[in-house]
């Protein structure tokens, strides 16, 4: 599912940067599968490489499934950096709709569009671990390299756009 997520991102980009929103995909895998991963979808958002999992314990959501790997996760950061929309998944299976995503985005802009439901429906929502932000907390910044070595933190992505942070699995 992350495969399919991250295709869909890619497919409502235009839209998503029209309202004002940014894509910064996050993989606890190594930089090669999820390089492959980006090259092979053609994504034109930042792909960040978290492979000592630190961003991902930070936002509550390593291990959080017991296996090893960061659960299916998905934030929407206003520009101010606290977290508008969060959804973390108990399967692969979980993830937000492209069109609950952008009415979030949509809303954020003071646009009206068809209101759906977010988290998708059927979604749970799963507590993540203690000491994870929060709807409403400021989120930690990070810097995290791209495949061609540049970093890029979260708060240069922030400021005048909303940002959509995803977190992957490059195997799903």
């Amino acid at each position: 599912m992350c495969r399919n997520q991250l295709g869909e991102l890619q497919e409502i980009y235009p839209e998503l940067t029209q309202l004002g929103g940014e894509v910064v995909a996050l993989s606890v895998d190594d930089a090669e599968n999820a390089t492959e991963m980006k090259d092979a979808y053609g994504l034109e958002f930042p792909v960040l490489y978290d492979t000592d999992t630190s961003v991902a314990t930070k936002y509550g959501v390593y291990d959080l499934l017991g296996d090893g790997v960061s659960a299916p996760a998905t934030f929407i950061i206003k520009t101010d950096g606290t977290i508008e929309s969060a959804l973390i998944g108990t399967s692969i299976s979980e993830r937000p709709t492209p069109d609950s995503i952008l009415d979030v985005l949509a809303s954020l802009a003071g646009m009206d569009r068809e209101v759906m439901t977010y988290p998708a429906d059927g979604a749970e929502i799963v507590l993540p671990m203690a000491g994870a932000p929060e709807v409403g907390q400021l989120v930690p910044d990070f810097d995290l390299p791209t495949a061609s070595g540049e970093s890029v933190s979260l708060s240069e992505n922030l400021g005048e756009r909303n940002v959509v942070l995803v977190f992957f699995r490059a195997w799903w």
